[in-house]
């Protein structure tokens, strides 16, 4: 209370209004630079309806997918290197034979690995289980950050492949 009363004393009262005042100009203001940044960019984020499928969608629209007659055809010429995205439990049950497995947040520790076992003409081909499941094209998009020049998404990759009766292995190899 002392201090209220020295304060008043030495003219320099706080103006709470003012002070309120100001905070709500300087939001404003930020509020506006950011929803006109976001609208300048080609892939801005939503601004109601939030939804990280959605922004999830945006960001791998462009990594091509592979359907079941192609990635058999791969298969049989040696032309394919398979990653298996799903978890390592779900891959040591069962996988495409020959297939790595690569957890999405494993990439930056098994791209230098994968690289040695992808020839110059051969295309990564990731999957997982389910025609919702993101692991697969989450990966894909890791492995083309990486610098895998052809990598392609095979959609509900491990169910097609089963139910075709395609090779497949069991265990961690």
């Amino acid at each position: 209370m002392n201090n209220i009363k020295e304060m008043k004393k030495n003219n320099h009262t706080i103006n709470l209004f003012l002070v309120a005042r100001e905070a709500i100009i300087i939001f404003v203001i930020a509020l506006i630079v950011a929803v006109t940044f976001n609208l300048l960019r080609p892939t801005g984020l939503p601004l109601f309806g939030f939804s990280s499928t959605t922004i999830t969608n945006v960001q791998q629209a462009k990594i091509p997918k592979i359907t079941l007659p192609e990635t058999y055809d791969l298969y049989r010429q040696n032309k394919a290197v398979f990653v298996d995205a799903r978890d390592p439990f779900s891959f040591e049950e069962g996988h495409i034979a020959g297939a790595v497995n690569i957890y999405p947040d494993e990439i930056a520790l098994s791209a230098a690995k994968l690289k040695t076992m992808v020839a110059t003409d051969s295309v990564v081909i990731t999957y997982c289980d389910g025609p919702e499941c993101p692991l697969s094209k989450e990966t894909a998009q890791g492995l083309i950050l990486q610098g895998f020049p052809v990598v392609k998404v095979f959609v509900n990759g491990w169910s097609l492949w089963f139910n075709a009766g395609y090779p497949v292995s069991k265990g961690k190899k």
